[in-house]
């Protein structure tokens, strides 16, 4: 019984009488077995932590072999009693009470803990035997790669504890890891150390047949073939290695538990796809290989996975070499293949046939192409997808069914997304949570140590995950339950956009980035339109506040297309307003969205909703132009501004009011706005709005002609910007491009160019390099690269007629009149109108390459 305490205890609807061992639910007996009471007791008492399944099953079933299903009917039966919120599930870890008491335990003790073999010594091995009685190892140990720190470590935990177990998914190499271990270790043992291969056994009653035949015992048949192996060991100093145990995991315990507790001298190592689960079994994890964290050879070099490839390759072609030709193909096949040693030996063979960028190339068609492995290796093990065949067929029903289904997230999930998305009529959201942990202990998914705790599949299981998931025909199915639990997800972050700081909800959603992609994807395919679209009106700020304005655009152009009379009118509304702030230009178009958001939330009297769309109008307004109509729209947002409102909603009115001066030329007003906007940054912590208003001082700065003052400000928001980790590269791009402005007028060219460089390559990568062909065209002809200053300022005089813009920064003036002014003394006339008309041709990478050349 796990405890001894005698008073009642009480939480929600529930009496639980220690005593009596009864437990009351509104005031009635409710029925409850005994190893159910003493599982909720244990749990109750260890309330403060997650409780593993090995310490559960220790507690409360003492000194017994039980199958892990047992517990998770007790578990289920408690849920259905008690209700479903009391015990959480933490997949991979194990269980937690998380009702809160009303009635407090009292002198409670623990369980007594099962005897175990912790305390015992381990006697030191005997004198080496002769070689001949040293095993049935291979002669020579297996030739691995990355795993010297393995090999030590494993080496180790064997030499101190009875059992250890190497877990780890197929195709790891578990099994050569093992063997190079009990190679290390065999002469410290009597009688070696002995190899059994238990991946034939087909029936586990057959398991202690397959020992002995491997130890060479003649069983005499008078006792049962585990008694009398275990008989035979009792005086053995020896290491057992038990392989591939996953097939026979119960009847593996069993030995196992019988090897320690009547065979004191034998240490057993096994691998499988998960723990034994006795009594002083220690798990090693083993790992991917190490893949390198850059596509440079210095870095593969190093790398385990890249190693193994490489020597694979020129196995069967001895001139193959990683060069920096090659690099870039070899590192992204490892990466692919997540770093396992068997689709990386089954790529390598691939590539005296097809090359490796052509292995490279068709990776998408993994399972097709991954075959014909060694004819020695066991059939599981000769194709990538026998050998998560092999892990499958362990599976139960329903577990298979959750594994298929975790396929749609792209990369991991929290668990509330997966309660979402993986539970149906069949399998509730407590039972997909325990066969989440399922497929954890099966080493079929990963846990990430990470707070909350993030689940994923490996890239080749999330394929296979895929196919069984087409097969089941319950594709649409499933992708719409994970678009809504992506939904639910990124609309609670929007909803906090007012009370959070910028960082903590980029934090929050940026894991989940590629499932946002994913849900919308499918989503804007899909024949109800309703989720695409609130998917994309949730969403748009997040990808907005994060840099990717391009995707954003994209995104809400589509889903506005899907509008109709049944679309919520405020998310219309929240998607005009991010499609205005997005686009490049200002046009009847941006222009109509905002006043229609502006009229969506008057109709429906969304207070908040148009004081914001209010004041972005007012933005938007004074950055092209419109002065006036500026000045309307900031005045109406300040009559809507309410001030109890959370104290971020004074954001909005601020950096209205912060352009509208700026492009007004009201400089000291609007850098005595901006300081403000930075107070209130810096009240709220909020990094993303400080380094806003960080770049608004230096633009006034810069406006001002004050350029030494513009690049000291520049250099220390550059400085904030690369210390902090969800900085996107579109802010980053402005900061360096402003950065390298001011440079560039106070003389400093040396240091100009790389930083113009750093945000050319930024720019470009959003498609925005135009905004800056300006500052590009001015360095140039200030180093004296005239003809090429000519031609970027061709292209950018080109791009500005074609989106119908004007040059509103002051700055920006400044540095466009420079530039035309040298370039007119510097060039005939004719020349430089040829010049220009050939930059206008160009693309704007062609126009910044010549300019920004050495």
């Amino acid at each position: 019984m796990p405890s001894t305490t005698t008073n009642d205890l009480r939480f929600e609807r529930c009496v639980i009488r220690p005593s009596q061992r009864d437990v009351l639910v509104d005031g009635k007996p409710a029925k409850l077995g005994a190893r159910a009471f003493d599982l909720l007791l244990t749990l109750i008492e260890h309330r403060d932590r997650v409780v593993s399944k090995n310490e559960l099953l220790d507690l409360v079933w003492p000194g017994m072999i039980v199958e892990e299903n047992n517990l998770q009917v007790h578990i289920s039966a408690l849920r259905k009693l008690l209700g479903p919120q009391v015990i959480a599930t933490i997949p991979g870890r194990g269980y937690r009470f998380t009702a809160v008491l009303d009635g407090v335990i009292e002198n409670a003790e623990s369980a007594p803990a099962s005897a175990t073999t912790e305390g015992v010594a381990i006697p030191a091995p005997a004198a080496p035997a002769a070689p001949t009685e040293k095993g049935n190892l291979p002669s020579t140990a297996p030739t691995l790669f990355g795993r010297d720190e393995d090999i030590v470590a494993l080496a180790k935990l064997v030499t101190v504890h009875r059992v250890v177990t190497i877990v780890g998914a197929g195709g790891l190499g578990k099994t050569r890891l093992a063997q190079t271990a009990a190679h290390t270790l065999r002469d410290a043992y009597a009688d070696g150390a002995w190899l059994v291969e238990l991946a034939p056994v087909s029936d586990p009653a057959l398991l202690p047949a397959a020992v002995a035949q491997a130890l060479g015992f003649t069983l005499p048949g008078k006792k049962s073939a585990q008694d009398e192996i275990i008989d035979t060991l009792h005086n053995r100093s020896l290491l057992l290695v038990l392989d591939n145990c996953e097939h026979v995991v119960l009847a593996a315990s069993a030995f196992a538990q019988a090897v320690l507790d009547h065979a004191p001298q034998v240490h057993l190592l096994a691998t499988s796809q998960e723990l034994l689960k006795v009594n002083g079994e220690h798990l090693y994890r083993l790992a991917p290989l190490a893949l390198p964290a850059a596509n440079e050879l210095a870095a593969a070099q190093a790398s385990g996975a890249v190693a193994l490839f490489v020597e694979r390759v020129s196995a069967l072609q001895p001139a193959f070499a990683l060069t920096e030709h090659n690099v870039a193909d070899v590192t992204d096949i490892c990466r692919q293949l997540d770093g396992l040693p068997l689709a990386i030996e089954l790529a390598a063979a691939r590539v005296p046939l097809l090359g490796v960028a052509g292995v490279r190339e068709r990776l998408h068609q993994r399972f097709r192409m991954l075959t014909g492995g060694a004819r020695a290796a066991p059939r599981r093990q000769q194709t990538l997808h026998e050998t998560l065949d092999w892990s499958h067929s362990l599976l139960t029903a329903n577990e298979r069914a959750v594994f298929r289904r975790t396929g749609v997230f792209v990369g991991g999930f929290t668990l509330p997304a997966a309660q979402h998305a993986l539970a149906d009529e069949r399998i509730d959201e407590w039972a997909a949570l325990d066969h989440l942990g399922a497929l954890v202990d099966k080493s079929l998914l990963v846990a990430d140590p990470t707070e909350p705790p993030r689940y994923r599949l490996l890239e080749s299981a999330r394929a296979y995950a895929l196919e069984k998931l087409q097969d089941a025909g319950e594709v649409d199915r499933t992708r719409e339950r994970h678009a809504q639990a992506v939904l639910a997800m990124f609309k609670e972050a929007h909803e906090q956009r007012w009370t959070m700081p910028s960082q903590v909800r980029i934090g929050r959603c940026m894991p989940d980035l590629d499932n946002l992609r994913a849900a919308l994807d499918w989503s804007q395919g899909a024949a109800d339109a309703a989720t695409h679209i609130a998917l994309a009106s949730v969403s748009a700020g997040f990808l907005l506040l994060i840099g990717h304005r391009v995707e954003c655009r994209r995104y809400c152009e589509k889903a506005l297309s899907r509008v109709d009379a049944d679309t919520p009118p405020a998310v219309e509304a929240h998607m005009q307003v991010v499609w205005a702030m997005v686009r490049s230009q200002f046009s009847a178009v941006e222009s109509g969205a905002i006043k229609r958001a502006i009229k969506l939330y008057r109709d429906i009297g969304d207070a908040r909703g148009l004081y914001v769309a209010v004041a972005d109008a007012g933005l938007l307004f004074a950055i092209h132009g419109d002065i006036e109509a500026s000045e309307r729209f900031v005045h109406e947002a300040a009559l809507l501004y309410d001030s109890a409102w959370p104290a971020k909603l004074r954001w909005p009115l601020l950096q209205a009011r912060n352009w509208l001066h700026f492009f007004s030329g009201r400089y000291q007003e609007g850098e005595a706005v901006a300081r403000e906007c930075l107070a209130l940054a810096e009240a709220d912590d909020d990094h993303q709005w400080i380094r806003y208003s960080l770049s608004s001082l230096e633009r006034y700065a810069a406006a001002q002609g004050n350029f030494a003052e513009a690049a000291e400000r520049g250099r220390a928001l550059l400085d904030v910007l690369r210390g902090h980790p969800f900085a996107n590269h579109a802010d980053h791009a402005v900061a360096l491009a402003n950065y390298g402005a001011a440079l560039t007028e106070l003389g400093r060219l040396d240091e100009a160019l790389p930083i113009i460089r750093e945000a050319a390559a930024c720019e470009s990568r959003d498609g925005t390099l135009w905004q800056i062909l300006n500052a590009i065209a001015l360095l140039a002809v200030k180093r004296g690269r005239i003809s090429e200053a000519a031609l970027a300022h061709g292209r950018s005089e080109a791009m500005y007629a074609k989106l119908d813009l004007r040059r509103e920064d002051p700055s920006e003036q400044r540095a466009h009149m420079e530039v035309l002014d040298r370039l007119r003394k510097a060039l005939p006339a004719e020349e430089l109108r040829r010049l220009l008309a050939q930059g206008a041709a160009m693309t704007d990478e062609e126009a910044a390459r010549g300019a920004l050349a050495d």
